[in-house]
């Protein structure tokens, strides 16, 4: 039985035929049809992000140089009174800063992915700062992100009605996916044999793993900051630093023990030496080794596992967690409404 798409059709067929919703993401393996390529950042985006990260990089070294580094970013930012108060910023620049540079402290030193157009530190590229009001973070709009919903929403729905499986008004699942192996479960209210059928089709090739990074970045706002309670930065931090010696190693830092400074696998080789053998950037061998100690000396945290579940009904994914979402019923938030959300080119 083919798919029935209830009362969301027109949702769909709004989708601008100019777009290619078979743009996967890059290295996306042959057998992958759910996923979508956000887009590619252009030379001022890049000069953006290379600018702020250097300051911020400069700035973070400052702050550490202060006995109480939050307290000092929170002088110079809200205290009026004190002789570092950075009065030529706009309040909406101090406000940016001080988040920035705080969240900075508290990652050791993690910096942005992205930058916000607003930023003072802009304030001498000309065609890349945009003044000292809020205009938002430069990577990954709303608007790009509900239009990338979209289109993995068409995906999915293509996929399920090619197995026969039909969605009803009834019907409400959730899907949730692990971080490391991108392993895509499903339940809800349906039978096994078509909860285990969704879960075939969406654990092929990577679209469980397109899937969850589509999540990830739906679960930022226009400023970079995580506004779903499923995420935090600790959670991402664990995340990536489980991939960067995945990938590195090919162990699974998750079961080495921690021995006499280091990290033991199973079969006895020590995995920081290793990494630092293979690692490609040598600029983040102290880095990782560090997150890598203050991660797993105690053992890993799977509390702090960055799993990510997501609703899915006759309207599509629906976001848990967070307050503004991305679902079809969810986006009525986003400036412009559904219909100019489709329509737009992002």
């Amino acid at each position: 039985m083919g798919i029935q798409y209830t009362s969301n059709t027109d949702y769909y067929n709004k989708i601008p035929e100019y777009r290619d919703i078979n743009l996967l993401p890059k290295n996306s393996s042959s057998d992958t049809s759910v996923g979508y390529q956000y887009t590619d950042m252009t030379e001022e985006m890049r000069i953006g992000i290379q600018v702020t990260r250097e300051h911020y990089e400069k700035v973070y070294q400052e702050n550490l140089k202060h006995s109480n580094p939050l307290a000092y970013i929170t002088e110079k930012y809200y205290d009026k009174s004190s002789r570092h108060f950075c009065g030529y910023m706009t309040e909406e620049q101090r406000v940016f800063a001080a988040r920035t540079e705080k969240t900075m402290i508290e990652t050791g030193g993690k910096t942005m992915c992205g930058y916000a157009s607003y930023d003072y530190s802009l304030r001498n590229y000309e065609g890349i700062y945009t003044g000292g009001k809020n205009t938002g973070f430069r990577l990954n709009t709303d608007r790009e992100k509900q239009y990338a919903r979209s289109v993995i929403n068409q995906q999915i729905y293509s996929l399920l009605a090619k197995t026969g499986i039909q969605v009803t008004n009834q019907m409400n699942l959730k899907f949730q996916i692990d971080p490391y192996s991108y392993k895509l479960t499903v339940t809800g209210n349906a039978s096994k044999d078509i909860l285990s059928a969704i879960e075939q089709i969406l654990n092929e090739g990577d679209n469980a793993k397109n899937l969850w990074h589509h999540l990830w970045i739906c679960m930022h706002d226009r400023d970079n900051e995580i506004i779903n309670s499923q995420g935090s930065y600790r959670k991402a931090e664990q995340q990536s630093l489980w991939h960067e010696f995945y990938q590195t190693t090919g162990y699974d830092i998750r079961e080495s023990k921690y021995q006499n400074g280091t990290f033991i696998a199973e079969d006895g080789t020590d995995l920081l030496e290793l990494y630092k053998k293979n690692a490609k950037h040598v600029e983040g061998i102290d880095l990782y080794t560090k997150r890598f100690l203050n991660f797993a000396q105690n053992g890993w945290n799977k509390a702090c596992d960055l799993t990510i579940a997501v609703g899915f009904d006759s309207s599509g994914l629906y976001d848990i967690g967070q307050e503004n979402g991305f679902g079809i019923n969810q986006a009525t938030w986003i400036k412009g409404g559904i219909q100019n959300i489709l329509d737009a080119k992002v």
